[in-house]
């Protein structure tokens, strides 16, 4: 892991350096203008041992409720969560949780962690905090043993203050729009699929001085689908500080010592409603380089009808363990 951090006498920061943070410090306080709360609880404050969870989402009535219950069960504290103009409920089923507290934007998506970042710089500095989408699952090393606070606990023991995960798809056997998944039900169960290789290390360049990645995850699932490099590796969990860069959408991070374990993020993108999703958000065009991917996908549809994303090759999810065996995760 690269080493370092600020000295006395170090560089002047370079033009680059100087316009990620002014882009940053400008679209954090836009963002913020922008965000209006839905709910009027209190928000307490961050107990030491706590870990709370940050969240933005659109139209994920869908898959939220488990995601939700999924990390409340590792033991996450309370949820900050953006509603960007959902149609579909969203905003009032997290509303009607007492641990949640909702805010909601009608702003066009401007990027990775446009909403995150105030939420993060108010109430996060100095502790740890899980940064997650509502079709993602965090799995970690010895999930089975330690809670989230635990895992915090570790991995300071270590040095370290963010946690490496690789980013799997994962995806059912059959078409995606034969998936009959109900909001509620076990997302693993429903697409229990993943590809087991296809992941290729890719060196990382560095912006600013101190710890940094060495390295990159690239490919995947969407690289098998479309032979074209997608970034694989994510950090959701850490310690954020305000020198804490999160870069490409928490696909990379600078700033924070790196353990030298490693979880997976399972991605649960591919259910019934994704075709439908895959058309509006092709003609909508706000996601990254004009909605490529979604157009990808768009035209696949329009060719095929439907297609299923499984493959003899394919694994099928069992636990933690399990991706440790397969190289996809580094025990504590």
């Amino acid at each position: 892991r690269r080493k370092g951090g600020g000295v006395a006498g170090a560089p002047a920061m370079t033009w680059e350096q100087l316009r990620i943070r002014a882009n940053r410090w400008v679209r954090r306080k836009t963002a913020w203008a922008g965000m209006r709360r839905v709910d009027g609880r209190p928000i307490p404050g961050w107990k030491p041992d706590e870990v709370w969870m940050i969240v933005v989402c659109r139209n994920e009535a869908l898959r939220l409720p488990f995601m939700l219950n999924y990390h409340f069960a590792l033991g996450v504290s309370r949820v900050l969560l953006v509603d960007n103009d959902s149609t579909d409920g969203t905003r009032e089923l997290a509303a009607a949780d007492p641990r949640i507290h909702v805010w909601t934007s009608n702003e066009r998506y401007k990027g990775p962690l446009y909403w995150q970042e105030p939420l993060l710089r108010r109430f996060g500095v100095g502790r740890w905090c899980l940064v997650l989408d509502a079709d993602e699952l965090f799995v970690y090393p010895q999930m089975d043993q330690l809670d989230l606070s635990g895992l915090a606990a570790r991995l300071e023991q270590e040095g370290a203050a963010a946690l490496h995960c690789l980013f799997l798809e994962m995806f059912a056997c059959e078409p995606i729009g034969q998936v009959r998944y109900q909001a509620g039900d076990d997302l693993r169960t429903a697409a229990p699929w993943f590809d087991a290789e296809g992941y290729v290390r890719k060196q990382y360049h560095p912006v600013f001085g101190g710890p940094a990645p060495d390295f990159i995850y690239m490919g995947g699932t969407r690289g098998r689908m479309f032979n074209e490099e997608f970034g694989c590796s994510k950090y959701p969990f850490f310690k954020y500080s305000p020198n804490l860069f999160l870069r490409r959408g928490l696909h990379t991070i600078e700033g924070a010592p790196i353990s030298a374990a490693q979880g997976a993020i399972l991605h649960f993108k591919y259910l019934q409603d994704f075709r439908e999703k895959a058309m509006r958000e092709a003609v909508r065009g706000v996601y990254w380089n004009a909605s490529a991917e979604y157009k990808a996908y768009a035209e696949r549809f329009r060719q095929e009808g439907d297609f299923s994303l499984w493959h003899p090759g394919a694994k099928k999810y069992e636990d933690w363990r399990q991706l440790v065996d397969l190289g996809l995760m580094k025990d504590l």
